[in-house]
């Protein structure tokens, strides 16, 4: 019998507990020390090496956290206070804003002289998001209409139909073969 922990050793029975001989009881509180020493070494280890794994992500997270924060700032760095406060307050849908924005680079002009620019184009997208929001209502496609033979058709390859009157034209069109021979 080997025990290593004081849980096994606890859960012995009276009997088996009463039969042990003190020799026999030292060796298993020495083993079971020992075992549990080695156990919480292992834990330790195991602990330790969590937290280096834990810090190591941090790192990562907190440097990537860095560079995600400097590609902004250099983006941001770009354009003026003046193109930014343009930008607040001007009506540019967001589709377009990428446009506006390279227009200008592009062009070297401002964001208020691009936007001026692209005026007409960006009222003419704005007008087709509206007929498109407009019209985009709902659908207009009728249900499928399922034909007997094809349902029996299915039935033979094992796809039987969900629906009742599916099924209706299925013992329908299967009636009518049968008779038909």
């Amino acid at each position: 019998m080997e025990i290593k922990t004081w849980a096994e050793f606890g859960a012995l029975s009276d009997e088996e507990r009463n039969s042990l001989t003190p020799e026999e009881i030292e060796t298993f509180k020495t083993s079971i020390t020992e075992n549990e020493a080695k156990l919480a070494e292992e834990r330790k280890a195991k602990d330790e090496e969590l937290a280096k794994a834990k810090e190591l992500a941090e790192n990562y997270k907190i440097r990537a956290e860095k560079a995600e924060k400097g590609k902004k700032e250099e983006k941001t760095s770009e354009l003026s206070t003046k193109d930014i406060l343009y930008l607040a307050k001007a009506d540019i849908h967001e589709d377009d804003m990428n446009d506006v924005l390279e227009w200008a680079k592009f062009k070297n002009i401002s964001v208020q002289e691009a936007h001026k620019q692209l005026k007409g184009t960006l009222d003419v997208r704005a007008e087709e998001r509206k007929t498109a929001a407009a019209s985009n209502t709902g659908t207009s496609r009728p249900g499928t209409q399922v034909s007997g033979e094809s349902l029996l058709e299915k039935a033979k390859e094992g796809q039987l139909p969900e629906k009742d009157e599916d099924i209706d034209k299925l013992v329908e069109a299967r009636m009518q073969a049968k008779l038909k021979k």
